[in-house]
């Protein structure tokens, strides 16, 4: 990470203390940035990212079988959340996802990926893993009343290198055109940390090492063009360890011409690399202890927002959250995150 970016953008993190203090807190932070209509400096986003581990369409399906009590208890973190655009993860589909962000007041969007033979569920003999699929809720009014819409972009299925999960892409327009390019992805798990590099032989690592030659031609493409974007997701690697090799790559501060690689995913042409600013990336969060970490030696997200070109200019200091559960079971194994975006 260059030096000057990752001292100017280390967040706080504020733990909820539990789902009424996150509603309360969210609510009055969703109702400040929504309230009256846009200023001339530009709208105001609150963009966020949650794995909702195995969402299934129906009651008491695939590997992290449901209550309908257990679905009302998701709709109520997803309005704690109070966010204009999410990107999700491990969603079965659209069906899936109407049953947590209300489809009156949010538009789907839930990659197409085919749904391939499922294996059992691991430990849970008649239950059947389902698809588990990227995508975006989107609040339509909030982006609506702030003079935005959005577009379907074709879906990033390179990302989905051996068999993984497509990354999900929308585009933000206002009345001028194109604002903002938004990715939800899902990199492989089983690699969250440690080297990453040539002499690795697990698998799950060399498929992550592919997947980040494949997402870092993909930003390269993007800051060449000058084209504003975020990457949220379940990156399934702790990018904020000290030195991590994902990280390093893809924050380098430069793009080059690429070509296909069987063990990186690409790499860069002989000569072709340059220096290019909206190659420098921002990982919001950075430098603060992830408050609800698995294991409390190593306290790092593995879920991210990463900003970049002109887009790591407009995040919003001290904006980062993370918002906490009360329910018991936890609702997801997974934290939904979130940060606000000040456009121009």
């Amino acid at each position: 990470m260059t030096p000057a970016r990752s001292d100017r953008d280390r967040w706080r993190a504020r733990p909820a203390a539990g789902l009424l203090a996150a509603l309360l807190g969210l609510a009055a932070l969703g109702a400040a940035v929504s309230a009256g209509p846009a200023s001339a400096a530009g709208p105001v986003l609150r963009l966020a990212t949650w794995n909702i581990e195995h969402l299934a369409a129906a009651d008491g399906a695939g590997c992290r079988p449901r209550t309908q009590a257990d679905y009302r208890e998701l709709r109520a973190v997803a309005e704690a959340l109070d966010a204009d655009i999410i990107a999700v993860q491990e969603v079965q589909n659209a069906a899936a996802l109407a049953r947590v962000f209300d489809p009156g007041v949010y538009a789907h969007v839930v990659s197409a990926r085919p749904e391939h033979g499922r294996d059992d569920c691991r430990g849970m003999a008649g239950q059947r893993r389902l698809a588990q699929r990227t995508g975006f809720a989107i609040h339509r009014a909030r982006l609506a009343h702030q003079g935005l819409d959005y577009r379907v972009l074709p879906a990033f299925r390179a990302l989905g290198d051996d068999g993984r999960r497509w990354g999900v892409r929308i585009q933000i327009e206002g009345a001028d055109g194109p604002v903002l390019e938004l990715m939800s992805i899902h990199l492989k798990s089983g690699c969250a940390y440690n080297r990453l590099d040539r002499d690795v032989r697990r698998h799950q690592c060399e498929i992550l090492i592919r997947q980040r030659g494949i997402l870092e031609e993909w930003i390269d493409a993007r800051a060449a063009a000058d084209t504003p974007f975020v990457v949220l997701g379940d990156f399934n690697r702790q990018l904020d360890q000290r030195n991590d090799h994902f990280w390093a790559d893809i924050d380098d501060g430069e793009v080059c011409d690429w070509r296909p690689d069987p063990t990186l995913g690409r790499r860069c042409k002989p000569g072709s690399t340059r220096r290019d600013a909206d190659a420098d990336l921002v990982l919001a969060g950075a430098g603060r202890p992830f408050p609800y970490a698995y294991n409390p030696r190593y306290p790092y997200a593995i879920d991210h927002i990463v900003l970049g070109g002109p887009a790591a200019d407009w995040l919003v200091r001290g904006s980062w959250e993370v918002l906490g559960y009360q329910a018991k079971p936890k609702p997801s194994d997974h934290h939904p995150i979130a940060v606000m975006l000040k456009l121009p």
